[in-house]
């Protein structure tokens, strides 16, 4: 056998053993790669909140309420704060024996909460908590619900229940045409709930001084324009002041009322 076939058949045999030798390891290293991912235990159970129902609240942030007249309102972020911190005059009580709640809600997931002022109830579909109002507090309390539904700018921007509205410049009213509702609500456009001072100012300073007045089956609204970036919302005896984007000044000044810049 010369030498050439010799050297030809030695390649060859080498060729197919490390062809082999490769394959096993590369067997090896990927079959222990799928058996470290597939040992891994897949969690297919929920972690349990071991947490009170009434904690477990204080940490959602989107808050909706109802009452007798209106429903599912959103609270507004400084209300949501204001709702919390009210929790801190709560205490723990026994199921009552009678309960017939005013006000009801719910935040974004499955908790759920409803009071009648005198007593608070969170609730999940499994589990509730009942915690007895002071009766020292039960006042504050009623208008920190109350504001958080009839002062809300998520209220107040619901015109589909608007009944009428008009907006007052001076001595001249203007009537909005239903058709534009949409138009108006708009522009109102919130971006924080604020104190009265800055507003009050703002107003006193604005030479166009406008007011919408909003009639519904349920309620009338007042919303007072405190110069391009304030309004004051009254409805009954309740108020809130909000910095707003001041679109709204522009669409009632130039749209509603045709004030030109120079005047």
């Amino acid at each position: 056998m010369s030498k050439r076939k010799v050297k030809r058949s030695a390649i060859f045999i080498i060729g197919i053993i490390s062809f082999f030798i490769i394959y096993f390891i590369s067997f090896k290293a990927f079959s222990g790669l799928g058996h470290k991912e597939g040992s891994k235990p897949v969690s297919t159970e929920e972690k349990v909140d071991s947490r009170s129902l009434l904690s477990q609240f204080k940490s959602k942030n989107k808050i909706y309420i109802s009452d007798g007249n209106v429903s599912n309102v959103r609270m507004e972020d400084e209300k949501v704060e204001e709702f919390r911190y009210s929790f801190n005059e709560f205490s723990k009580i026994r199921t009552p024996d009678s309960y017939k709640p005013v006000y009801e809600g719910y935040t974004d997931d499955d908790i759920r909460f409803s009071t009648d002022l005198s007593v608070f109830r969170v609730y999940t579909v499994n589990k509730e908590e009942y915690y007895k109002v002071p009766v020292s507090y039960k006042k504050e309390f009623k208008e920190i619900l109350d504001t958080s539904i009839y002062t809300s700018f998520d209220f107040i921007k619901q015109y589909k229940t608007w009944k009428q509205v008009t907006i007052d410049y001076g001595d001249e009213t203007k009537k909005v045409i239903g058709w534009s509702y949409d138009d108006l609500a708009s522009k109102m456009v919130q971006k924080r709930l604020v104190g009265k001072i800055q507003p009050e100012k703002a107003r006193a300073r604005c030479k166009y001084k406008f007011t919408i007045n909003i009639k519904s089956d349920n309620y009338e609204a007042r919303v007072d324009i405190m110069g391009e970036d304030y309004v004051k919302i009254t409805v009954n005896n309740l108020i809130s002041y909000y910095e707003v984007s001041n679109n709204l000044y522009n669409y009632i000044k130039t749209d509603i009322f045709k004030i030109a810049d120079s005047e």
